[in-house]
């Protein structure tokens, strides 16, 4: 029998020996290569066989300095291991052999000094249990939370902490019942847990709960991390408390309250939509609500929109929506764009109201300043009637007298006359009688040419000229037509008081950095400077038998029309008064 019979012979007496041992053993030879391994190996590391021949045992087993510790290496990664090591003589030679242990990789991690450190310093819970709900590890921070610093919890259940602190009965009772959850559960659990605080404050924990099984399905170890959210838990709160107030107000306002998304959907609507529009918050829901517009009101509600949604501003908006018995009703809606962290917008809030009587208020008001503005032309418009009266009853009363004259002659004259007649009372007719409201483009050189024939008559009178400055290329402008004019007429007007001994007045418009200006400069008294900002205040009036009307109505059109009157003056010298409209 040679020498490598023989030691193959040992070996397998050894083999059976060790397949007998219920830890797992490494044979190694004086060489360092690895002779055999038993079945508790095999089991260990998840393997069905093991090739020994020539396997360098550092390839297998990664032996710590303590000597009593190390790292095997396995079929799904490594596994921590105590180690028992010895000699045993086969055939004339020394073989060492290592019996290992697993132990927990995380609570071996934990004995190594840098990896301990760095579990204790985090403010979070870190905790790991065996299969039987005993700690085998938890940090400083969990001592710190239930009041115990310094206390070893290794060993104790929850069941064992919930009799050593009692103030912390339901914790740890808690603990138990999501725990066994878990178990059963066989898979990673996220919860929220909360601890009290002795100062009254309830402490939440974001927790994930990881089992870990054996091979053959016992449990493990279960580990358990949590984070503290108690001001994210106390934000989302009041978060909830305020949308729940803020829910309350929205339901029970008179006003409707409305969100949209980006392209104009409902995405919410109050319960005040019946009130307004007969219809219900989800008669409403995924509509746009152009459908329910007046189709005059379409443009400017749609170039509002673009505004909005272009970047976070705030429009208020007058429009009308069809009620549900199909009438239409004036509504104005304050609308603000909200934007996320990069500033584009995602959302447009709305609160709309009726404005249906303040609509009609305004509408008499108008239309009271035109009547008191026609009682102001009367004396002039009477005197230039009276030209052409006095001419006709001449000429009538000459072809009476005389039978010889021809009539034909007069006709014509006559018919000039009775036409500028006409023309006079259909001017004033058209200023003093209502009129619908129709948005359209408009030329506004045809408006100052009509107004300057309308106050014609009482600028002679005053013995005042007009001198117009247009330019040609003038554009068209979207507006109401009636209501442009009634600005003008107060304005030339306002410009002929103010000349007693007469003058000119320069009508001028022209395009300045993007809005039309139409400006009346006379060369009156002018308007002190202290008296400039209350001009378009109500009631508020320079002239002895004025109204204080005329030009808060014409400011109101102007801001309808998204424009403004702009007034300077000199002492002495005249007012410009400017009537800026956009393009």
């Amino acid at each position: 029998m040679n020498v490598m019979t023989a030691i193959s012979k040992s070996l397998m007496h050894v083999q059976n020996f060790i397949d007998q041992l219920s830890d797992a053993v490494i044979l190694v030879a004086s060489n360092d290569e690895i002779a055999a391994v038993n079945k508790h190996f095999l089991d260990l590391t998840e393997q069905t066989e093991f090739s020994a021949g020539g396997k360098h045992i550092d390839k297998v087993l990664l032996r710590h300095a303590n000597g009593s510790e190390g790292t095997l290496l396995a079929v799904k990664g490594l596994i921590n291991v105590k180690m028992s090591v010895g000699f045993l003589p086969i055939h004339e030679d020394f073989y060492r052999y290592y019996i290992v242990k697993e132990q927990p990789a995380v609570v071996h991690s934990c004995q190594e000094p840098l990896m301990k450190t760095l579990m204790n310093i985090v403010p979070d819970f870190i905790g790991i249990k065996d299969g039987d709900g005993r700690f085998v590890f938890a940090n400083e921070f969990v001592g710190e939370l239930f009041e115990l610093p310094g206390f070893d919890f290794t060993g104790k259940t929850d069941a064992d902490l919930a009799e050593i602190i009692p103030n912390y009965r339901d914790v740890f009772q808690y603990c138990i019942e999501t725990d066994e959850q878990v178990w059963q559960a066989k898979e990673i659990v996220r919860c929220e847990e909360y601890v009290p605080a002795r100062d009254g404050r309830t402490r939440f924990f974001d927790v994930y709960k990881v089992p870990v099984f054996h091979p053959d399905g016992s449990r493990k170890n279960l580990l358990v991390f949590g984070r503290e959210i108690t001001e994210k838990i106390e934000s989302r709160m009041l978060l909830e408390e305020s949308e729940a107030r803020y829910r309350l107000l929205a339901e029970n306002a008179m006003d409707m309250i409305t969100t949209h998304k980006v392209d104009g959907t409902f995405t919410y609507v109050s319960p005040a939509s019946y009130a307004l529009l007969g219809k219900k918050p989800e008669d409403i829901l995924g509509d746009t609500g152009y459908g329910m517009l007046h189709p005059d009101d379409e443009e400017i509600s749609r170039k509002a929109h673009d505004e909005l949604i272009q970047g976070p501003c705030t429009k208020t908006i007058p429009f009308r929506l069809q009620h549900k018995d199909g009438q239409y009703i004036w509504l104005e809606t304050s609308c603000k764009s909200i934007t996320d962290d990069t500033g584009k917008v995602v959302e447009i809030i709305g609160v709309t109201r009726d404005i249906s009587e303040r609509k009609k208020s305004e509408d008499l008001l108008r239309q009271s300043d035109k009547l008191s503005i026609v009682g102001q032309m009367a004396a002039s418009v009477a005197h230039e009637i009276r030209n052409p009266l006095t001419s006709l009853k001449g000429f009538v009363q000459l072809l009476q007298e005389s039978e010889q004259l021809d009539a034909s002659n007069y006709y014509n004259i006559m018919d000039k006359e009775l036409n500028r007649i006409d023309q006079i009372m259909g001017q004033l007719l058209l200023l003093a009688k209502p009129q619908v409201r129709t948005y359209k483009k408009v030329c506004l050189k045809e408006i100052v040419e009509f107004v300057k024939s309308l106050l014609q008559p009482e600028a002679i009178v005053q013995n005042v000229q007009f001198n117009t400055e247009m330019t040609e290329s003038l554009p068209l402008i979207y507006a109401e037509e009636n209501e442009l004019k009634q600005v003008l007429i107060n304005v030339l007007k306002n410009a002929i008081d103010s000349m007693a001994n007469g003058g000119e007045i320069t009508i001028r418009g022209e395009v300045i950095d993007g809005n039309i200006h139409v400006s009346v400069k006379d060369q009156g008294c002018g308007i002190p400077a202290e008296r400039i900002q209350k001009m378009c205040e109500p009631f508020y009036t320079t002239k002895e038998k004025g109204t204080g009307l005329g030009l808060m109505v014409s400011s109101k059109i102007m801001k309808e029309h998204k424009g403004k009157l702009h007034f300077s003056s000199i002492e002495g010298k005249g007012t410009t008064v400017s009537m800026i409209l956009p393009l």
